[in-house]
């Protein structure tokens, strides 16, 4: 597989090939704690932007952030398909992420994730996020694990050094 192609495009959340992957996500963490239901899509809100990766036309990651009640956005729906593992996918959908999230002013990006996905935490830790303690809804599930990141808010009043005297 070839990423030389990869796209990634904001979307609608009921589009079909997010809705496919999503499947996806809820399958493997169905798989990876068969005691814990899955209710991936329990903490979603109206205002939440997905996102979509495709290559050479066919969709292999998503993920979404949606705006935290204290102006943080949380990263939501991380998923790439086994198939297009380890080629830097995931990489690329949260730096786009982390770049759309700043450009809307969120100081923060949060996550949550749990112990039995140790390459998201990899992946989390390598670009910067820190363990902070599980925040609601999360705060007593001993399995979840939450992260957070300062994100570079875009410089809205940029001071002209040129005409300054030296």
């Amino acid at each position: 597989m070839t990423t030389s192609d990869l796209t990634i495009t904001e979307t609608a959340s009921d589009d079909q090939r997010v809705v496919q992957l999503v499947r996806g996500l809820d399958a493997d963490l169905a798989a990876r704690y068969p005691d814990e239901p899955c209710t991936g899509g329990a903490h979603i809100h109206p205002g939440i932007r997905f996102f979509l990766a495709e290559t050479g036309g066919r969709p292999v990651g998503c993920c979404a952030i949606q705006p935290f009640p204290d102006g943080a956005a949380e990263l939501k729906r991380m998923y790439v398909a086994p198939i297009a593992r380890g080629h830097g996918i995931a990489a690329r959908l949260l730096a786009e992420v982390e770049r759309t999230a700043a450009d809307l002013g969120h100081p923060e990006m949060r996550l949550e994730t749990a112990v039995h996905q140790p390459e998201a935490i990899a992946l989390y830790t390598r670009a910067g996020y820190s363990r902070i303690p599980n925040y609601p809804p999360y705060q007593d599930k001993q399995l979840s694990r939450c992260y957070a990141k300062q994100l570079p808010l875009p410089d809205t009043n940029p001071r002209d050094t040129s005409s300054r005297p030296s």
